[in-house]
């Protein structure tokens, strides 16, 4: 009963954005569908139409797709951005309630989405040349892909092979992981968790000769362990690590964080042309505050990659003091429903934040511009 009730609920609250999305669809709001070279558009399979009476499963199935649809043509068209436009947050809005289903991970239509998303995001990579600035792809779920003029960095990439051994869900198969690990020159891993790290991703960066930059007793048991890099924890000191064979040297400095108390790198990364990045991974303590709050007094950081529920998250960002903020780890379908952080949980927790912030989903990229201070 209790599911019974929860499906209402969420079909009631898909059924008003799907009114509201209508409502821009018919006031013209949206520009008439134009295909240009390049654009992605999801080719849709539907059948004829048809009632679903007797058939639950299939009629969810086919509302989500339909969610699933316009949603996805509504981000094509409105891009991560800044200022960020009404169209883009309704749209992310409708991915909760289709991600909020407890069925979402073994659901066709969801399934569908991410590999689409995946596949698109990275083809953009393999096609994408960066002469100024950079190019951050959020992957899944806290995965992402930075590429300057010189260096491409990788964060807590997932195959997704996870999902498929506990959920039944998916597992981005194919020739994928070869293909994105071969667009990358070096991984940081943030911690054990198997949403961060990868059993498959992991030994792909190895036996591509690429470095894989993780904390000190990551699967410590097994032989890969001693193949991995392990820079000092160190809030106060700069490590070098070479890519592409010593052409380039990251400057890189790990701080010493937690999920509780499991050890959680914490990844400030400097690229030859003098930006930096940070990753969080799953950062939840309070008692880092001691030094995230020092971070931007001590070090220029110019983008935060945060996963959504940090501690205090207005307090951390104070501390990085970036000059862009995106967040990550929004419906991580292998969550349980009360901790698949939707995005309306994001724009909450970020209202009047004092700092520039994107919301990304899977499979979009932010184009960034530094400023100098």
């Amino acid at each position: 009963m209790k599911g019974i009730i929860m499906r209402k609920g969420v079909f009631r609250f898909t059924l008003v954005y799907l009114s509201l999305i209508s409502t821009f669809f018919c006031f013209g709001c949206f520009p008439a569908p134009v295909k240009a070279a390049g654009e992605w558009n999801r080719p849709r399979t539907l059948g004829p139409p048809k009632h679903y009476w007797g058939d639950i499963d299939g009629f969810l199935n086919r509302q989500w797709q339909a969610v699933l649809d316009v949603s996805g043509e509504a981000l094509n068209r409105f891009p991560p951005q800044l200022p960020e436009p009404i169209e883009r947050r309704m749209a992310l809005l409708m991915l909760d309630t289709v991600f909020h289903d407890v069925n979402a991970p073994r659901l066709a239509p969801v399934q569908e989405f991410l590999r689409y998303r995946m596949e698109r995001a990275l083809t953009e990579i393999e096609g994408t040349r960066v002469k100024e600035g950079a190019v951050i792809w959020k992957l899944y779920n806290h995965g992402f892909v930075v590429r300057t003029p010189t260096v491409t960095v990788g964060f807590d990439l997932v195959s997704g092979y996870r999902m498929g051994r506990r959920q039944g869900f998916f597992e981005i198969g194919g020739d994928f992981v070869d293909r994105l690990v071969r667009q990358c020159d070096i991984l940081f891993v943030s911690h054990r968790h198997g949403d961060h790290a990868d059993e498959y991703i992991i030994p792909a960066f190895i036996n591509q000769s690429k470095p894989v930059v993780a904390p000190p007793r990551l699967w410590a048991d097994k032989p890969i362990h001693s193949k991995i890099t392990h820079l000092n924890r160190d809030a106060d000191g700069f490590q070098t690590v070479e890519v592409r064979g010593g052409k380039h040297k990251l400057k890189v400095i790990v701080y010493p964080g937690h999920q509780g108390r499991t050890s959680n790198n914490v990844s400030l990364v400097f690229t030859p042309e003098g930006m930096s990045f940070c990753h969080t991974g799953d950062q939840h303590n309070r008692e880092d505050f001691a030094w995230i709050d020092k971070v931007g007094g001590n070090h220029r950081v110019d983008v935060l990659l945060t996963n959504c529920w940090t501690a205090d998250i207005k307090r951390a960002v104070k501390g990085f003091d970036p000059e862009l903020v995106i967040t990550g780890h929004e419906n991580e379908l292998n969550h349980s429903v009360d901790h698949r952080e939707p995005y309306w949980f994001s724009y909450d927790l970020l209202y009047d934040l004092n700092y520039p912030y994107v919301l990304m989903t899977w499979g979009e990229l932010f184009r960034y511009k530094p400023k100098t201070k």
